[in-house]
């Protein structure tokens, strides 16, 4: 059997640059696993020096036999290195990268959907390609390792962008250039898609209890119209999926609503704030008449 270091890279391999990822979390264990499976060769997998990231390090460089490091234990001496580390930690990791390796000729990446790749300026003065290649899909503990079909934003310089390019593509997603001013508007979209509709549903399971359903019911009640709704939106766009009170401009239904919704802290500034966007975007019977009806809170 072989062991993690003497891992020699087969005729699949060869068809694609090497990668080190830098960050064992949920988006680079998902990341690892799924280049791993397109043929890619994983050489290290970096984490920070804290016991947990260790401990997921190791066990994410197991799964696709790569070597398992520490920033300061770091080899960085793949053709590519990829950040999946948080926002907030892509300037300082690169600054902490910097004198670990050899930049020139390399690619630099980090996965950020908000940040340009203007983050990984250290490590492009020391002569690497740069750019930010992110995914368009939501990352826990239990995601399955596969892209297949997602979008990937990328951005760079023009040898890193190609290189994203070639690595969403070989992955089954597809790959579409952002300007790096445009970053943070792309990255709220992924907001509304998916953590802001959690949050929804979660206050939507907050009214249940009020209503005297039990959690587990709550979720059984809501899985049908969840899943016709989303099924409605993609097959046919917001406005014809839109339904409901507001878009009949049933008033007394929402002024009931409203009165009601006041037993669900915050519940009934959450109904008001989507309410008024529909009125925004959405077809309303009467937008005057609902308009009037929110007004009064």
């Amino acid at each position: 059997m072989r062991t993690t270091n003497d891992y020699r890279p087969t005729a699949i391999d060869r068809r694609h640059p090497s990668i080190t990822l830098v960050g064992p979390g949920n988006l680079g264990r998902v990341l690892a696993l799924a280049l791993r499976t397109a043929g890619y060769r994983i050489d290290e997998v970096v984490s920070r020096d804290a016991p947990e990231s260790r401990k997921r390090g190791r066990a994410l460089a197991r799964q696709v036999r790569a070597r398992a490091a520490t920033y300061a234990e770091a080899q960085l001496a793949s053709d590519i290195v990829w950040l999946c580390v948080s926002d907030d930690a892509i300037a300082f990791t690169a600054s902490a990268l910097v004198r670990s390796a050899d930049w020139k000729g390399k690619i630099a990446l980090h996965s950020s959907g908000a940040r340009s790749s203007r983050e990984l300026e250290p490590l492009a003065r020391r002569g690497a390609a740069v750019g930010s290649l992110h995914p368009m899909q939501t990352f826990v503990r239990a995601s399955r390792a596969t892209l297949a079909g997602v979008s990937f934003a990328v951005e760079g310089d023009p040898a890193a962008v190609r290189a994203g390019r070639r690595i969403a593509h070989a992955l089954g997603g597809s790959a579409f250039t952002i300007r790096p001013e445009a970053k943070v508007l792309y990255h709220a979209i992924g907001s509304f898609c998916s953590p802001m509709i959690i949050a929804t549903l979660t206050t939507a399971e907050r009214i249940a209890r009020a209503a005297g359903i039990p959690p587990a019911a709550a979720k059984r009640i809501m899985h049908p119209i969840l899943r016709q709704t989303v099924a409605n939106y993609l097959a046919k766009g917001a406005a014809a999926a839109f339904s409901g009170p507001i878009n009949r401009a049933d008033i007394n239904t929402i002024r009931k609503h409203l009165e009601a919704l006041r037993e669900v802290p915050g519940a009934r500034n959450t109904y008001v704030a989507l309410a008024r966007s529909a009125l925004r975007a959405l077809p309303v019977r009467d937008r005057g008449a609902v308009r009037r009806v929110l007004a009064e809170c």
